[in-house]
């Protein structure tokens, strides 16, 4: 959806594209705004159609609420040889579940408490061994307070199943792809990926689903600003598509694996931005054309005008 913005529900737009990081708050927003026509800040903040979670990576994502079940049952599956071997009762932590949502520190309490430990990472690694949401959101734009936590009480779908609807849904936002790409945006394990490649055309190590959409190379892409962690950004980082690899350790730290906010010129991404006391500013990479630093000024007023409305 970054060639043409499209009138679709909030909803539609984040299952299309699996799931939006938003470990930094405002990230989902930016990338709704660079993709759907006419989106207001409410249209996420506001819908029951949407769950906030940590699943992905391990990282918080907006996902579609009807999605959430199948990618939490293959993420949580993906992380269980880990949790097997943690040595303590995870059903028992399942029961003492309430159904009223808890602050972090109440989680972690608890947890502490059913489990008899409070090793940080015994803890850590049981409680990501359940399924959770973000109850809401907390205090106005842009949204850095974390808000309370809630219990998913519906039961998860099997997790082979959902693993393989999940990667073809990455497919189909994303591909064509290789096994690795979608190892290393879904952070699942091979067991779970190889299958549900079985049938999908391949060719030179790349997997598609059928009939997978691609734009002609002579289709013109528009300027468009993207946020720190944007998917199309994650799911093409070290392959060419989008950003040259000279410019990925500028856009992508990997010590800390921290993501600049970028925009992109005709497909490819041609610099960084950021939102510094209510200005817009705007560091290409290289001098840009006059043609594309007209549209990229144009399209940074409205990002601006958005932003800080």
């Amino acid at each position: 959806m970054l060639l043409e913005r499209k009138r679709v529900s909030v909803e539609r737009a984040v299952s299309r594209l699996v799931g939006l990081q938003a470990q930094y708050a405002p990230s989902a927003y930016v990338a709704l705004w660079s993709r759907v026509a006419g989106f207001r800040k409410e249209q996420l903040t506001d819908s029951d159609a949407i769950v906030k979670a940590a699943t992905l990576r391990g990282t918080l994502h907006v996902m579609a609420r009807e999605d959430f079940p199948f990618i939490a049952s293959a993420y949580i599956e993906s992380r269980m040889g880990r949790t097997k071997n943690l040595g303590v009762d995870i059903e028992a932590l399942r029961k003492a579940m309430p159904r009223r949502a808890l602050r972090g520190v109440e989680l972690r309490e608890l947890a502490e408490r059913v489990l008899g430990t409070d090793d940080e990472w015994t803890v850590t690694f049981a409680l990501r061994a359940l399924p959770f949401v973000r109850d809401g959101v907390v205090g106005d734009w842009p949204h850095h307070k974390p808000p309370s936590v809630r219990f998913w009480r519906d039961p998860l779908p099997d997790p082979q199943e959902s693993a393989t609807r999940v990667v073809h849904a990455y497919l189909a936002a994303y591909g064509p792809a290789t096994r690795d790409d979608i190892e290393r945006f879904l952070s699942f394990k091979v067991r779970q990926i190889r299958p549900a490649l079985e049938g999908l055309p391949e060719r030179d190590g790349l997997y598609d689903v059928p009939r997978g959409v691609r734009a002609a190379a002579s289709v013109r892409a528009p300027v468009r600003f993207l946020p720190a962690y944007d998917s199309m950004l994650l799911a093409h980082l070290y392959d060419g598509r989008v950003i040259a690899p000279e410019h990925v350790d500028t856009v992508y730290n990997r010590k800390n694996a921290t993501c600049k906010h970028t925009f992109t010129a005709d497909g490819f991404v041609a610099g960084t931005w950021r939102i510094e006391q209510e200005r817009l500013v705007v560091e290409p990479f290289a001098p840009l054309p006059p043609k594309w630093r007209r549209e990229v000024d144009a399209e940074g007023a409205r990002l601006r005008a958005w932003y800080l409305r």
